[in-house]
């Protein structure tokens, strides 16, 4: 299915202490939590949605009852039952199923209304079908918890759409396959590595505290040791190196491939660097220059056959404590930040271009994008100052360092 027939997309995923769920499509219909519902680390990615009894996530997109439509995600219930319900229209008019599943256990639903047909799907089983004529007015998914819910909920895709996708594979197993085919990507202003024939084998610095600055101090001669600003720390710039690796089928081919990949990192200004390990909802995103030579290890081959060579790619991130926020939109949509502080906060909007030296009260920064896409908005400087956050945009990262 095409990321156009997405039209809710709930991962759960967003940063601790929020009050709604981000909805990850051009719609962005956020859910708001309320009575109680929280999000917690017990997920099959990410976060997940705890209804914790009675609490509630509510979203203004519904399940476009009058068109096809399909359904997934993950549940894990404290009970040995899911049952679903299907509503038509007049009094004691429904339809219900019920169906045993292992507790405490993830499990993945796919559900899928065609024409008069829904069929549901476990972990990419069939394991009902129901047929009817009459209009399908309502749809829920039930546990046996007589005072709310208990269950979690993880990874909510809304389609209007049950159309197929990779030749003649069911939906479930389209979608399945969105979650279990998740390697570690590499992207460098959006295009990914593997574009370029580069894999990354392994790498350093991508997580974790840089090395802190000194802090202030002062030797005073009347007083033992050292007076020291211990009130806030301060990091250095961040060193991320990456060990890849090259191949192409000649070696003409292969030097093409190189200068080409090279040739990105000696532009004037930062790239964009943005890793992918789990899903898109979560990347890590850095603003980065290349100041080292990337000398690529290999052997000439007296043939014209496979050539592979290594080398280590070696970034500096000069701003590593940053907020990261992502835009989804139409080509002309507009982003819009309004921020107190009273440190210089520089913003990178994702598409190249930049904001520098924002700071002040209730400072409000805007930026229209040219192009339909979803972009991660990079605020860098001393976060720790910000003192008053609005955004239209979803926030990824409150702190990212």
């Amino acid at each position: 299915m095409e990321n156009s027939d997405l039209i809710l997309y709930l991962p759960f995923d967003d940063p601790d202490g929020c009050d709604k769920a981000f909805d990850f499509t051009l719609n962005r219909a956020d859910a708001i939590l309320t009575d109680g519902a929280f999000l917690t680390k017990d997920a099959k990615f990410g976060k997940s949605l705890n209804l914790n009894g009675g609490g509630k996530c509510q979203t203004t997109t519904g399940i476009p009852f009058t068109s096809d439509w399909t359904l997934s995600l993950y549940l894990k219930v404290d009970d040995d039952k899911i049952g679903w319900l299907i509503n038509h229209s007049g009094i004691d008019n429904y339809y219900e199923k019920w169906l045993n599943v292992q507790r405490n256990e993830w499990v993945f639903f796919v559900f899928v209304r065609k024409s008069n047909t829904f069929t549901a799907y476990l972990n990419g089983v069939v394991v009902d079908t129901y047929i009817s004529n009459d209009a399908f007015i309502g749809f829920s998914i039930n546990d046996c918890s007589i005072g709310g819910s208990s269950a979690l909920i993880d990874e909510v895709k809304l389609y209007n759409t049950t159309a197929k996708s990779h030749s003649d594979k069911s939906h479930s197993d389209v979608l399945k396959e969105q979650y279990q085919n998740r390697d570690v990507e590499y992207y460098v202003d959006g295009v990914n590595f593997k574009d370029y024939g580069v894999e990354v084998s392994d790498s350093s610095g991508i997580i974790g505290i840089p090395d802190k600055k000194e802090p202030l101090s002062v030797d005073w001669g009347t007083y033992h040791g050292v007076a020291v600003d211990r009130r806030r720390t301060r990091f250095k710039e961040r060193t991320i190196t990456l060990n890849c690796f090259i191949e192409a089928q000649s070696k003409s081919q292969f030097i093409l491939k190189v200068m080409e990949f090279v040739n990105v990192f000696i532009k004037d200004e930062t790239r964009r660097l943005k890793i992918e390990y789990s899903g898109k909802t979560l990347p890590l995103v850095y603003e980065v220059m290349c100041m080292n030579a990337a000398d690529v290890s290999k052997k000439w081959r007296y043939d014209d056959g496979l050539m592979v060579g290594t080398f280590q790619l070696k970034l500096i991130e000069y701003e590593p404590v940053k907020r990261v926020l992502r835009h989804i939109g139409t080509a002309g949509s507009t982003a819009s930040i309004t921020i107190s502080s009273n440190k210089l906060l520089n913003i990178y909007w994702g598409d190249g271009s930049y904001t520098f030296n924002v700071s002040g009260n209730n400072q409000t920064v805007t930026h229209t994008y040219e192009n339909e896409g979803e972009y991660d908005i990079i605020i860098a400087g001393v976060i720790e100052d910000i003192t008053d956050f609005t955004t239209d945009c979803i926030v990824i990262w409150n702190k990212l360092l």
